[in-house]
């Protein structure tokens, strides 16, 4: 027997998934940013952050990919990593693949200390890099952090959150980056 709860997360997957369909096929119809293989060899080419960080090309070549641009300093990064390592945790047999790339930080002798809390407090189960001026470009000129990108294997554009200025709405929940990778690893096994 089904009960209510069980219903309405349900008719949320359902609702969210649909929604990142459609995501898909707007960001499909607009100028959206790319993620095929010489734009994952770029990010392969990108310093870790983490040390014990995986090769990033391996981990991204020819496989669906959530793509965050985060900072230590920034609250709803806090938020977002968790929802990202959950779904990590849970994907974790698929071939779906994340990818942090750190920007906006200045790296003075202040931001270490910072990033090292930071990533002590989210341990990310997935590579985390360090980001450019030139990358954010690659990616239409990311200007807003938390921004989450979903990729399929074959670079097009599948889902993407942005933190808008003045929004109430601060990071991607779960639920969403769930739909994301549903979506895009249905898509991967078609």
């Amino acid at each position: 027997m089904v009960t209510l709860a069980t219903f309405n997360r349900l008719v949320v997957a359902a609702i969210l998934g649909t929604a990142a369909l459609l995501m898909a096929q707007t960001a499909r119809s607009a100028e959206a940013p790319r993620f095929d293989r010489g734009h994952r060899q770029v990010v392969a080419l990108l310093p870790p952050v983490q040390t014990q960080s995986p090769a990033v090309f391996e981990v991204l070549d020819g496989q669906p990919v959530l793509v965050t641009f985060f900072a230590s300093w920034c609250p709803p990064c806090l938020d977002e990593f968790q929802h990202l390592n959950a779904v990590a945790e849970k994907y974790a047999d698929t071939p779906l693949r994340i990818v942090a790339i750190n920007v906006f930080e200045a790296w003075d002798e202040n931001d270490v200390p910072r990033m090292a809390k930071f990533l002590a407090r989210t341990a990310p189960a997935f590579p985390v890099v360090t980001g450019s001026k030139a990358i954010r470009e690659q990616f239409g000129g990311v200007k807003r952090i938390p921004t989450v990108y979903g990729f399929n294997a074959g670079g097009d554009l599948a889902y993407h959150f942005i933190h808008k200025r003045g929004a109430t709405k601060t990071n991607a929940s779960f639920e969403e980056l769930d739909a994301a990778a549903q979506a895009l690893l249905a898509a991967h096994a078609s």
